[in-house]
Order: structure tokens, then C-alpha cells, then sequence
């Protein structure tokens, strides 16, 4: 497996300098110039709100009598983010920042979240007063720059790297140090570092991390005649040494995920948008062998010569599934370090695993500052002797009797942005149970309602 970790560093590096050469970033006297013009001490805060209601599901179970929580659950989210961001000089940028997530009236209880694979709990909707984008970044450290600390790491489509921010507390956050190096046509990162667990009642810092991770991401924009068309190769690692995975054979081991790909994409050629994502996973869990894959791919088209400038795409998300729960060789594709709430059903029934989603959006502006999001999706499992990851325990028949069709979902969000950083957020989603949900989990349909206030502030002092 490390043969093919190697091999990925080895043919990203060759694909920015061996084919293209070497640049340092164009007009770096402009940039220079930009930051100095900032103010060298800005406070930041970012206040947010959201009141849920969840009919016949929740964040672990599907249907009537769930095992933990209620199946009807209404309940209040607050986050709350506060900093500032220090510039001395053109090189040094220091950030330090809070974040403190509360939830009121929930169903679930803390104990619901502890997770076996941390032995220890991780909680997306609660966690107590945590460092966040707190790091020091050095700056045109010719050519690199360097950012070292607490962080979020994304990039792209936040599919394979995203911060997972509409959960309240935050899906991944890192303490890494990252390597950034520019170029003419785009940059290559490098990082390493681990990611953060939520736990409401301890400084993260003072308890284990989450997994482990070194990787490597680029983007090359081709040029014109190419049309422009960004490429956006990539690799990495995801392990836990902790002892807490368990083979199909029954034995304990850990985690060593290694991950190779990239993301192919063109935002606007005459109206029309593609964009493209392929990832093989490898590997060891336990005893068992890893060998995965999944993609995404997107094809759009803006109707530019209409008012409300409707957007139209169609969208189709894989990711392997386990064909054969005894035969040593683990087949479900985990989705490396990606977002989750806009990418397979804003409900959030779904994971990047085992799972075929077909998907069709409508974007619209009625106005400048309010827009519009309808999807639909049809999801089925891509083995069905694997599991639905909503819960992977309670929703899997290894026999694959049950069948493979999980559902439907329709989405519709809005969004209306009011001057001096205020946005309000609404939504409803609205699911369709099909044969494999109606034979693991219920028959009844389900419903997600969402109002959200967000605040932002920033101000210059110096």
C-alpha cells in the first residue's frame, strides 16, 4: 500500500514541475501592495442561530421508535466565533479565534455520540470554548508560504477536503502545519496534521486527536486554447493507531486509508459548467485489505439571457460498496475528509459510502441578495449486502434480500443576504422511503424544516 502513497507524491510533483516547469506567482509586487494596505489589526466575530425540526428521523436513525432520540425532534442551535487576525508586517499573519457551539432541547444525548473508532465522544452539535483558526502563518518565505496551528483545510468542491461547516461544531478541524507554494497557473500544497475531536467537557488539546494525515493537493489551469480547464491532483493518508477497527475475520487493528486522485473542472464556457472527481482508496483496516473507489461528476448550464438567471445541472455521486462481508477485503469506500451537508441530500441521511445518487438542481435570483436551491435526488446502495451509514449497525442485511433502492429526496433552500452582514437561511427537505428503508428502517416518510440567523462582523483598528 505504501507503494502506492509513494507513487502519488512522486507523479504529483512530476505533473507541476516536470511538465510545466517552475514560476513563482505572477504580480507579486501587487500583492505586496494589497497587504499593506490592509489594517495591520482586524477583530472578527461570527454569530449564528438555526432552529431545526426533524420528523421520523435523526442524526443516527431512520423511522418510528428509534433506538436513541425521538423520531419527531425540534430543536435550537447556536454558534458562536470571535478573533482577530494580526498583520505586523507583509510576511507575518497571526489569527487567534474562539468557537463555543451550544444545542437546546435536543433529543440525542451526549453519551449518543461517543464513537468506537476514537474511543472517546465526538459531538457535531455541542463543545465548549475550543481554540479556532487560531495559527501563525508566514508569508512569502520565497517562494513558500507556511501556516502552522488550528485550521480548516479545503479545497476545490470541498468534496474530498472540506470543513463541514454547517454542522454546529464543525465536521473536520485541524491542528497541521501546511506548505503552500504558487505558481503562474496555480499552487501545490503539502501538509500534515491531525483533526480535532468535539468533546463538550475537555480542551481538545488536552485529549487525543482524531486521525492522522499527511497529504498533497495542486491545481494546474491549462491555458486558453485548452479552455481553461483546472486540474486538481491530489493524495493523502488517514490512520488511527489506536487499536479500534475490526476486521471480518474478528480482529482488532488499526487504520492505515491511503488515498489517490483528482478533480477535473470548468466553472462557465458559454453558460455551461463540468465538474469532475475520481479517488482510489487503499489500504489496511484491521486484518482486512482496503480496496475502494469513488467518484462524482457534474454537468451544468446557466441560462444567462433570463432575468432570474436559472441554473440547471445534473449530478451523479458513487462510492464502492462491500460485495462480501467474510472475504477479507474492504470494499466500502470511505470518503476521505469531505463535506457532507451539500453533497448527498441536505436531510444528511447519507454518507460518501456504499451509495448511488442521482441528482437534479435548479438555481435561481429572484433578486440580487436571494436565491434559491431545489434538488432532487433518487439514492440507492451500491452493494446491497453492505450498510445504509446513516447506521451502519441497525441498517444492513448482509444476505442482500432486502434490496438496494434507500429512497427519494427533494430539497428547497433560500437564502436572503440584508446589508451590514446579517443573512437569513431557510429550507425544507422531504423523503420518500424506498424498498431497502422500508424493510431495515420504516415506511413512513420524512421531513427536515430549517430557519437560520447568521452575523458577521469585522473591524480595522491599525
Amino acid at each position: 500500500m505504501n507503494r502506492l502513497l509513494l507513487f502519488s507524491i512522486f507523479a504529483t510533483f512530476c505533473f507541476f514541475y516536470c511538465g510545466y516547469g517552475v514560476s513563482l506567482a505572477a504580480d507579486k509586487d501587487i500583492a505586496m501592495q494589497e497587504i499593506k494596505e490592509k489594517k495591520k489589526l482586524k477583530f472578527w466575530s461570527n454569530i449564528r442561530f438555526r432552529y431545526e425540526m426533524q420528523d421520523n428521523h435523526n442524526a443516527q436513525y431512520y423511522g418510528s421508535n428509534p433506538a436513541k432520540g425521538k423520531e419527531d425532534d425540534a430543536f435550537l442551535l447556536g454558534r458562536f466565533r470571535f478573533g482577530f487576525h494580526y498583520h505586523p508586517n507583509e510576511i507575518i499573519h497571526l489569527s487567534v479565534g474562539i468557537q463555543h457551539s451550544e444545542v437546546w432541547d435536543l433529543a440525542l444525548k451526549e453519551d449518543d455520540f461517543y464513537k468506537s473508532f476514537f474511543r472517546h465522544p465526538n459531538n457535531p452539535y455541542e463543545d465548549s470554548w475550543e481554540p479556532f483558526d487560531t495559527y501563525i502563518e508566514i508569508k512569502n518565505l520565497w517562494p513558500f508560504s507556511i501556516k502552522a496551528g488550528r485550521q480548516l483545510i479545503y479545497y476545490g468542491n470541498m468534496r474530498v477536503y472540506g470543513p463541514g461547516q454547517w454542522g454546529n461544531t464543525g465536521r473536520w478541524i485541524w491542528d497541521a502545519a501546511k506548505l503552500h507554494y504558487p505558481f503562474k497557473r496555480g499552487f501545490l500544497d503539502a501538509y500534515y496534521g491531525q483533526t480535532m475531536i468535539h468533546d463538550p467537557h475537555h480542551l481538545s488539546w488536552k485529549h487525543r486527536s482524531g486521525f492522522k494525515s499527511v497529504g498533497f493537493y495542486g491545481q494546474f489551469k491549462l491555458p486558453e486554447n485548452f479552455l481553461g480547464i483546472a486540474i486538481e491532483p491530489f493524495s493523502m493518508t488517514k490512520t488511527n493507531n489506536h487499536d479500534v477497527y475490526t476486521g471480518e475475520d474478528g480482529q482488532i487493528g488499526d487504520l492505515d486509508s491511503y488515498y489517490v486522485g483528482a478533480r477535473i473542472f470548468k466553472k462557465d464556457y458559454k453558460g455551461f459548467d463540468f465538474d469532475v472527481t475520481y479517488v482510489k482508496q487503499e489500504g489496511d483496516s484491521a486484518s482486512d485489505d482496503i480496496d475502494a473507489y469513488g467518484y462524482h461528476c457534474l454537468l451544468g448550464y446557466r441560462f444567462k439571457q433570463i432575468r432570474f438567471k436559472p441554473r440547471v445541472s445534473l449530478e451523479y455521486t458513487y462510492a464502492s460498496g462491500d460485495s462480501d462481508p467474510t472475504d477479507g477485503s474492504l470494499e466500502t469506500f470511505d470518503g476521505a475528509f469531505g463535506a457532507r451537508d451539500k453533497m448527498m441530500g441536505r436531510m444528511n441521511l447519507f454518507y460518501w459510502k456504499n451509495l448511488k445518487d442521482a441528482q437534479i438542481n435548479l438555481d435561481f435570483k429572484p433578486m440580487k441578495n436571494l436565491s434559491f436551491t431545489l434538488g432532487y435526488h433518487q439514492f440507492w446502495l451500491a452493494e446491497e449486502e453492505d450498510a445504509w451509514y446513516l447506521n451502519k449497525k441497525a441498517y444492513r442485511d448482509k444476505t442482500g434480500n432486502s434490496g438496494d433502492e434507500v429512497g427519494k429526496e427533494f430539497d428547497i433552500l433560500g437564502k436572503w443576504t440584508i446589508p451590514k452582514g446579517i443573512e437569513i437561511q431557510f429550507g425544507y427537505g422531504h423523503f420518500w422511503p424506498d424498498e431497502f428503508a422500508k424493510n431495515k428502517a420504516s415506511d413512513k416518510e420524512a421531513n427536515w424544516v430549517f430557519l437560520q440567523f447568521l452575523y458577521k462582523f469585522s473591524h480595522g483598528i491599525l
